[in-house]
């Protein structure tokens, strides 16, 4: 729920975008906002001809594609190609992405395929970026990075991050030594290559040493550009690497941290009155609690889906909190103290078994993490094979399907717990599978003359009969939500299903697929890019936030 209050006018702060949320989403919004606007390399997609046609034709070329595509949505295209006929040709010269008409977008990303949601401009983006990566190959960036103290004609739009953190947004908050499922190289932000950051951290603690000789430093300068194959890499070195990327590429002073956003919100004042300043956006410093109010022109939700935990919302467990939890990291510490009560010489049969409930990533890290321990697991799922005598649209779409197709070459523990998943636990010690049994009750009893309570799981077989089991344990892992109380009716009737809260897979934010702006709200200047419009992977933010810069550049006459 929104919580508004009253702020003299004197204290109210006016800038032309206020971005919520200081992930790699707004991250990268607040380095093109900077000025640092990308450029195509006219080198050649090695696998695309066609993109690189395209390519050459729209921006080395100089063209413009005029009407000589279809409109199929001909209000908002025709609206924009007006506002952007002010825009002369020679501001998208050299091959400049950021000043691109939304027909020249729609020319450049069509017939791209790829994940990222299906959205055309995240996919175009990853291509440029990361060329042919999900065929396996590392090749370099199509893309050069140039800022505005390079080239004059950038303009720098006046912006501010807001976010509950340290910049990385939930990275932050993430087990450090957890691998991500994602390569570095995905991880990585515009013009500086994680993997390259890494090296140069690497070198500035060498130089840093009174240990090292000159001639190692030296040494190892040389080898800085000779970067390791892209590999996995710890959550802990992507939320280090997201922290230190805002601090080089000179953007802290764009960032308002340890902050928590209350309301974001049209102008119910009339928009002359406030020279377009049509959206305001309330908030606190968490430290001091001190209220802030901004009124901007274009509002940027960007706080990603991971704040809340699902729950099943079933009877014990809201009540049950000292021993049923939604949350990984806060299982691990429940684990090790579990096994400093029952000391290291405990057995599995001393220890009751812990229920992981969940098909997903965060399940499988919860089993392995309870396996290493030398505690049992009890692991109940939903069983997608139960799902093909359905339609289409009924079925159930889980994570255990997914931890099949990851290859056991780069992820061989999530193949492991598949294979323990399929195999039922016969020949895993310290696992038990419950494929298609359903949560239906947690309790707790207090037997007499026991100070310890008795704790309870009941669970529903795929047939109706009822289980009972005793369990140490119950870690809920079922996915996460958005927090988006800060919008009225906490953003329901911002999604493609108007009447269903937004769900990074099921029902995102309903955009414009090519300038990101919020569709289902009153007053233009509402944009949301990242998972919150279905953009799951760090790789694909790139789109979002180019479509939204260009658009702003598209829109003002300055």
């Amino acid at each position: 729920m929104q919580n508004v209050f009253e702020v003299d006018d004197n204290d109210v702060i006016y800038k032309d975008v206020v971005i919520i949320g200081n992930g790699p989403s707004g991250i990268c919004l607040s380095y093109m906002l900077a000025g640092n606007w990308p450029y195509y390399t006219g080198e050649p997609h090695p696998g695309d001809d066609m993109l690189t046609a395209r390519l050459r034709f729209c921006t080395i070329g100089n063209e413009e594609c005029g009407d000589t595509l279809n409109d199929t949505n001909s209000d908002v295209t025709t609206n924009s190609r007006r506002q952007c006929s002010k825009s002369s040709v020679s501001k998208t010269q050299g091959g400049g992405l950021a000043r691109s008409t939304r027909c020249k977008l729609e020319c450049l990303s069509s017939g791209i395929e790829g994940r990222g949601g299906g959205r055309p401009l995240a996919l175009l983006m990853d291509q440029l970026q990361h060329p042919c990566v999900d065929a396996g190959f590392d090749v370099a960036s199509l893309l050069n990075w140039i800022s505005a103290d390079e080239h004059p004609e950038h303009r720098i739009v006046d912006h501010v991050v807001l976010g509950k953190g340290q910049p990385g947004g939930a990275w932050q908050s993430m087990d450090p030594n957890v691998l991500t499922i994602s390569l570095s190289r995905w991880m990585s932000l515009p013009d500086l290559d994680l993997r390259h950051w890494e090296k140069l951290v690497e070198v500035e603690q060498l130089q840093k040493s009174v240990l090292a000789a000159e001639s190692d430093v030296y040494a190892r300068l040389e080898k800085l550009n000779v970067c390791k194959a892209s590999s996995r890499v710890s959550m802990g070195t992507v939320a280090a690497y997201y922290k230190d990327y805002v601090r080089r590429k000179g953007l802290k002073q764009y960032f308002r941290c340890g902050t928590t956003v209350t309301s974001v919100r049209p102008n119910s004042d009339s928009p002359e009155s406030k020279g377009e300043y049509n959206w305001i956006v309330d908030g606190y410093e968490n430290k001091n609690g001190k209220r802030f109010r901004y009124r901007c022109k274009r509002a940027v939700l960007a706080t990603g889906t991971t704040d809340l935990s699902n729950h099943l919302g079933i009877l014990g467990e809201n009540t049950n909190r000292k021993w049923v939890t939604h949350d990984l990291n806060d299982l691990e510490t429940r684990l090790g103290c579990l096994v400093s009560e029952h000391g290291k010489d405990s057995t599995d049969k001393q220890i009751p078994p812990v229920l992981v409930i969940g098909a997903g990533l965060s399940a499988a890290d919860a089993i392995m993490a309870a396996r290493f321990r030398g505690i049992p697991v009890l692991h109940a799922f939903r069983n997608s094979l139960n799902e093909w005598g359905k339609q289409t649209a009924e079925r159930i779409t889980t994570s255990y399907d997914r931890l099949q197709w990851l290859p056991d070459s780069i992820y061989p523990e999530y193949h492991k717990v598949y294979e323990m998943m399929a195999d039922g636990g016969t020949n895993y010690p310290l696992y038990k599978s419950l494929p298609g049994y359903t949560l239906v009750n947690l309790s707790e009893n207090h037997e007499h003359g026991n100070i310890s309570a008795k704790r309870t799981v009941t669970l529903s077989a795929p047939n109706g009969q009822l289980h009972t089991f005793q369990v140490s344990i119950a870690a809920i892992l079922i996915g996460y939500k958005p927090d988006l109380s800060y919008l009225e009716d906490s953003g329901i009737g911002l999604g493609k299903f108007t009447d269903k809260p937004i769900d990074s897979k099921s029902n995102p934010i309903e955009i414009d697929d090519f300038t990101y702006e919020v569709i289902n709200v009153p007053i233009k200047g509402l944009y949301a890019l990242g998972p919150l419009v279905g953009n799951n992977f760090v790789r694909f933010v790139l789109g979002g936030a180019l479509g939204i810069l260009a658009h702003i550049l598209c829109t003002t006459n300055t």
